[in-house]
């Protein structure tokens, strides 16, 4: 592959996406950024999606990939490996972006770098006021959140800064980037299949020194849980046991005594609510991947140790998930910043 410069190479994944191809295609072909490719990969829908891609790739709109449901890590890393631009936009189906958000997103990787990941402000769909993401923030005890989610928009996220990371809805990654962290073939920690596999990109580019630039005046309006659908057990075992897994594979390399001890609380805390909420089966399960995956996320570290970059994360500062989730439930909300 010779990568093309300036060219964006959008990376769409379809998972029973009917109800929002069109409009998300669309949005792009509206983009003031002329320097566009779309690649679709389906993920085995069984809703027309198929047809409705199939029909945009007869027409030239989009190059088409089908298979069989592969989960969101390993498809979108195909898009990303079958693709040819400078930059890589990871957008959602059900994400939407207004037109000038990928013009404002490749000027921001001409800021102070080195930047590797450049995001947005994502809003609800049905409701611009609410945020969606202001970005991925990292507590002491390792959990990664999207900052703002469900908040009203005060303007409490609009300066342009540097975060821990980027939601996948509408991620851009420079492409250098993406292939400085790749392991074999992997950008996106196929282990995670779905769920949480942003915030361990983000973290991995962070460790190799690479920042990730918020821009605020760049927007999208996104249907949360369009395309996957609502919080099923399938997907709060696989939020569960990533975030394990993110904490197995990254959490050593920055953690300090106290940020050990508040997230073995944590964790004590998150045993306690999967006996009310999994089976003991499923319990059983997650117990047997989290040691088999658990070896394979100590063996992955190994080669994120060999940083050739000064990193740019640190647990220094970072504000606690207890602490914050016992001061939402007294109402206190805190932005963060």
């Amino acid at each position: 592959m010779k990568t093309q410069a300036g060219l964006v190479s959008v990376v769409i994944i379809s998972f029973n996406s009917a109800a929002y191809l069109e409009r998300c295609v669309k949005s792009l072909e509206d983009q003031s950024y002329r320097q566009i490719e779309i690649l679709v990969i389906d993920n085995g829908s069984k809703d027309g999606s198929l047809a409705i891609v199939q029909q945009m790739a007869d027409r030239g709109r989009v190059r088409l990939f089908a298979g069989d449901n592969i989960g969101s890590s390993k498809a979108n890393n195909l898009g990303i490996r079958e693709s040819n631009g400078e930059f890589v936009l990871v957008l959602n189906a059900d994400a939407f972006p207004l037109s000038d958000y990928i013009e404002k997103c490749v000027q921001g990787f001409g800021g102070e770098g080195p930047i590797g990941t450049v995001i947005g402000k994502l809003v609800s769909d049905a409701d611009p006021s609410i945020i969606d993401s202001a970005g991925i923030y990292v507590y002491r005890e390792g959990v990664g959140i999207d900052r703002g989610l469900g908040e009203r928009d005060l303007c409490q996220y609009d300066d342009v800064e540097f975060i821990d990371g980027a939601c996948c809805a509408a991620a851009i990654y420079l492409r250098e980037m993406l292939e400085d962290i790749r392991m074999g073939d992997e950008y996106y920690d196929e282990d995670f299949f779905a769920f949480m596999e942003d915030a361990e990109l983000s973290l991995h580019a962070a460790l190799r020194g690479w920042k990730t630039l918020y821009l605020p005046g760049a927007v999208v309006r996104h249907v949360r849980g369009g395309s996957s659908g609502k919080m099923t057990p399938f997907t709060y075992y696989l939020c569960e046991r990533n975030t394990r897994l993110l904490m197995r594979k990254h959490f050593a390399l920055v953690a300090r005594t106290s940020d050990r001890l508040l997230q073995t609380l944590l964790l004590l805390g998150r045993r306690v609510t999967q006996w009310r909420r999994m089976p003991a089966t499923t319990r059983l399960l997650l117990k047997k991947e989290l040691e088999d995956l658990g070896r394979k996320m100590d063996e992955k570290q190994e080669q994120i140790r060999r940083s050739i970059r000064t990193p740019s994360f640190s647990m220094t500062g970072r504000r606690s998930y207890l602490l914050a989730t016992m001061l939402q439930r007294l109402g206190i909300s805190i932005p963060l910043k």
